[in-house]
């Protein structure tokens, strides 16, 4: 048994076919993974208009949403393929007249295998099981290092709305002056003249504070000023405010996040020639495709 016949047994299903249409129904399947819009059937027989032959076509592929029809000529050889199988196929291209053509193969071609797709424009494609080189040229792990600067817990100093209210709230607080209260942002308010709250105080900090610069092991210090007069509430009194002074230190944190494949496992390679592009295929674009009765590609 063929590396594809087990890779289709394993990810498909485990039956019983004619020599190399598990070759074609992978190729099938890989078309489908390529562009899931596209509607793709395992092995259709066509005739060319007001023709009388019929054709067996390995895989038709019927783009989505636009008139284009794709054919495909699949070869699970061990060897090259010289241009008998390109010229054969080639009879039923010139009747059907698709869109474009393809053949495709585990080896590759013979140098007049592949003049002659060259000036009957079809394209040649190799697919088969994927082997660790099919990695060189990919990336499959990035590393991404990052330094996070953050910023310690601000310390925040009111400016009262004018001097008369600094030394109100002064007498108020008088046992309290100098202490540092803690507060959560989120559960104090700003509050308008007649004492409703407008907003909590981290919509307020928050893009200020942000803005501000930071640098590892200093302190940054600011001052902001509303726009409009707020009230803020400080041990259960009501002060009127004009803006804030900040205070705050920031330290630097070293962060890594490695992206990579997840551990997949790439089962197919496809490749289309004279194209700079590769396709992996892998287990779990596979194993997610059966075929329904008319040999069509539909999800399991």
């Amino acid at each position: 048994m063929s590396n594809i016949e087990q890779i289709y047994n394993k990810l498909i299903a485990n039956e019983k076919l004619k020599n190399g249409s598990k070759y074609e129904r992978l190729a099938a399947v890989v078309y489908k993974v390529i562009d899931e819009s596209d509607s793709v059937i395992h092995d259709l027989r066509l005739r060319g208009d007001g023709k009388t032959a019929q054709h067996q076509i390995d895989v038709t592929v019927e783009k989505s949403g636009i008139s284009k029809r794709i054919l495909i000529e699949c070869k699970e050889y061990n060897r090259v393929i010289g241009i008998g199988i390109i010229r054969d196929f080639f009879g039923a291209i010139s009747q059907i007249k698709p869109d474009e053509a393809f053949v495709v193969t585990t080896v590759g071609y013979t140098r007049g295998a592949i003049n002659f797709a060259k000036d009957e424009g079809i394209k040649l494609a190799i697919l088969r099981e994927a082997e660790d080189s099919d990695w060189n040229g990919l990336i499959r792990t990035i590393v991404l290092k990052m330094e996070v600067i953050m910023m310690n817990t601000p310390i925040i100093e009111w400016i009262a709305s004018s001097e008369e209210e600094r030394d109100r709230i002064n007498k108020l607080l008088e046992e309290n002056l100098g202490d540092k209260i803690s507060a959560n942002t989120q559960d104090e308010f700003f509050y308008d003249e007649n004492f409703k709250v407008i907003s909590d105080y981290q919509d307020v900090f928050a893009p200020i504070l942000n803005a501000a610069p930071r640098v590892p092991n200093q302190i940054t210090k600011g001052k902001h000023e509303f726009e409009s007069e707020k009230y803020v509430k400080i041990l259960g009194h009501f002060m009127a405010v004009k803006g804030f002074c900040y205070e705050f230190d920031s330290y630097s944190n070293e962060i890594q996040s490695v992206v990579d494949d997840g551990g997949k496992v790439a089962s197919l390679l496809f490749k289309v020639m004279e194209s700079d592009s590769k396709h992996l295929i892998f287990e779990e674009e596979i194993e997610k495709w059966m075929f329904d009765e008319d040999g069509r590609v539909i999800p399991k």
